[in-house]
């Protein structure tokens, strides 16, 4: 990015797009085009339609929506008016809701439509500083203090008129240490914080992503469906229009697979659970198949996973490889990156380990992931994989103009310009997140190669310590039972314990099909959980991933959890990391009992 504020970047790619393709919105089965012209003229007049309502620079502003064309216009709207944005993850409950809403001192919220609305219609009251809601979609005909976006956008067009050269004033005040957004975390060890990020944060990081991963252009495709709240999916959507990427919103979070296909993205940012779908729906298709097409697929994939290898060492496959990859890939590897559109250059993973497991499985077939690390505090990439220098298991290197310390304790330390400001009304515990030599105490526990690259092994305050002393990451644990194509997901306890315990939850798909080849009627999830039939079955899955851990990581008991972890239930963040807190106080007495067996 050559600007250093993100309002000043956005008008000058408006400018020099014209009307070329920005945005590719989802509507009644199809994707419109939407022109830089278009999003330029709508914001512009969102903008202005907020400061004639008598919003100061830098008053904040929030937007509670889903990942849509709507959100990326609102918070553009908010950026160009001086606003600092204060986003609301659609899959937060009123109460949550309302904590950011008064935390911040938002006076202006965008609601994304009547079910979004409803969350925080009776809190309007304990909210004096909100002066004013606007409904993005729907109709806000008698709610209280609030306004369509056609009414906004009228009012901004005849206060433009009115007040010629305020907007372009407006936009040469703001500079690069203005706040620009204040990023609420998902709460996984307490209380959410408002993480306060600037523009120039948001500028370097920009830039600095384009060093690291140059093959971005002009012209490809970008799959949008994280969270545009959390601060990986705004930094994808900021370094998108950066590149003058098009940018293709799924229709929602369950629609992915399909809208992969049907957008054909370049590229995709997301989070494991997207590839761990992906790998076990591939083997348990496998497994359904007939002898032939198993060990075709067997063959093919120990090909690919040679040929991935010799890549990850630098080498380019040649011979008796290199032919036999040829056919492996038209045989089997074709279909498969056909199921994801088939133009990926490659995809990005971020916000939760990537089982090294899984990341080398996609590269056989062709794909490559590039899995990164960061955190909200410092605008969410502190390293990644580069396309030329890769190594599964790790998030890959510093990102140019990045440092990265290792503490005494295995802390992971981060300096660089794209480190946060403040906890908003936090000064103890920004002091305690950033040390006197500027260093980010990220809370997160790894180790460096001598090549540069990053190991992250847990979260500090997750390690579990066993009454043995054994210090133990369960994140690794679980990943590894997680690539078991009948575990959907995996809790791994055992703090001060003599051993390792776990909650299981089953893959409907593949955990049905298995019931109905035994004759097991049953169809319940929740109901086929509690069969002993299935828990010995899914012991010898857990008896073989004890195989590849030392005695004291190994999970010794098991239960079967009737259904997966979901936001609904407060139990996972938005990018579905779960909540080690939230499960520990719903389902710890299920654990313990498991102990009090002994």
């Amino acid at each position: 990015m050559k600007e250093n504020t993100l309002n000043r970047m956005f008008l000058d790619r408006f400018r020099v797009g014209g009307d070329t393709v920005r945005y590719l919105v989802p509507e009644a089965g199809a994707w419109r085009s939407v022109s830089y012209d278009e999003v330029g003229r709508v914001t512009r007049e969102i903008a202005c339609g907020l400061m004639s309502l008598g919003l100061s620079r830098g008053d904040r502003v929030s937007i509670l929506c889903s990942t849509r064309y709507e959100w990326a216009l609102a918070d553009i709207g908010a950026v160009l008016g001086g606003f600092v944005t204060a986003p609301i993850y659609p899959s937060s409950r009123p109460e949550q809701a309302e904590f950011i809403l008064a935390h911040c001192g938002a006076r202006l919220l965008f609601v994304e439509d009547e079910e979004q609305h409803n969350k925080i219609a009776g809190a309007l009251s304990r909210l004096p500083s909100l002066a004013h809601v606007v409904m993005l979609t729907g109709d806000p005909a008698g709610r209280p203090a609030t306004t369509g976006i056609d009414a906004i956008r009228s009012a901004g067009r005849d206060w433009d008129a009115a007040n010629p050269g305020a907007f372009e004033s407006r936009t040469d005040e703001v500079g690069p240490d203005d706040e620009l957004t204040i990023t609420y975390t998902s709460g996984t060890t307490g209380p959410p914080k408002g993480v306060v990020s600037r523009h120039r944060n948001y500028a370097f990081l920009s830039t600095s992503c384009l060093e690291a991963i140059p093959v971005l252009r002009k012209g490809q495709t970008m799959l949008h469906f994280l969270p545009l709240a959390h601060t990986t999916g705004r930094l994808e959507h900021v370094l998108s229009c950066d590149v003058m990427i098009i940018s293709a919103f799924a229709r929602n979070i369950l629609t992915v697979a399909e809208d992969l296909g049907t957008i054909r993205p370049d590229i995709m940012v997301s989070v494991p659970r997207l590839y761990e779908k992906f790998y076990a729906k591939v083997l348990a298709t496998v497994s359904e198949s007939g002898l032939l097409k198993k060990m075709l697929f067997r063959w093919a994939l120990g090909v690919g996973r040679r040929v991935s290898r010799c890549r990850q060492r630098g080498e380019t496959p040649a011979g008796m490889t290199a032919l036999e990859f040829f056919f492996a890939d038209r045989l089997v590897f074709r279909k498969l990156r056909a199921r994801l559109g088939g133009r990926l250059s490659f995809f990005v993973s971020g916000g939760a380990p990537l089982s090294a497991e899984i990341a080398e499985f996609f590269h056989a077939m062709g794909v490559l992931i590039l899995e990164g690390y960061g955190m909200t505090e410092n605008c969410s990439v502190t390293t990644v994989n580069r396309v030329e220098a890769f190594k599964f298991g790790t998030v890959g290197r510093a990102m140019p103009g990045t440092e990265i310390g290792i503490a005494a304790d295995g802390e992971i330390l981060i300096r660089g310009p794209h480190v946060f400001k403040e906890y908003l009304g936090d000064p103890a515990a920004t002091r305690e997140a950033i040390d006197a030599d500027g260093w980010l105490h990220s809370g997160d526990i790894g180790t460096l190669d001598s090549e540069g690259f990053l190991r992250v092994t847990d979260r500090k305050k997750d390690i579990i310590v066993t009454s043995g002393g054994k210090n133990i990451a369960p994140q690794n644990i679980e990943n590894l039972l997680k690539n078991d194509s009948f575990v959907s997901q995996a809790f791994v306890y055992g703090d001060r314990r003599k051993y390792l315990t776990a909650i299981l939850t089953l893959s409907p798909e593949e955990t049905l099909a298995w019931a109905g080849r035994r004759g097991i009627a049953e169809r319940d999830l929740e109901r086929l959980s509690a069969l002993p039939e299935v828990k010995a079955f899914l012991q010898k899955r857990v008896d073989s991933v004890n195989g590849q851990l030392a005695t004291f990581e190994q999970v010794k008991k098991f239960v079967l959890l009737g259904r997966d972890f979901s936001q609904e239930a407060g139990e996972l963040t938005p990018t579905l990391k779960i909540k080690r807190k939230v499960v520990i106080e719903k389902y710890g007495s299920l654990l313990d009992a498991l102990y009090e067996r002994d």
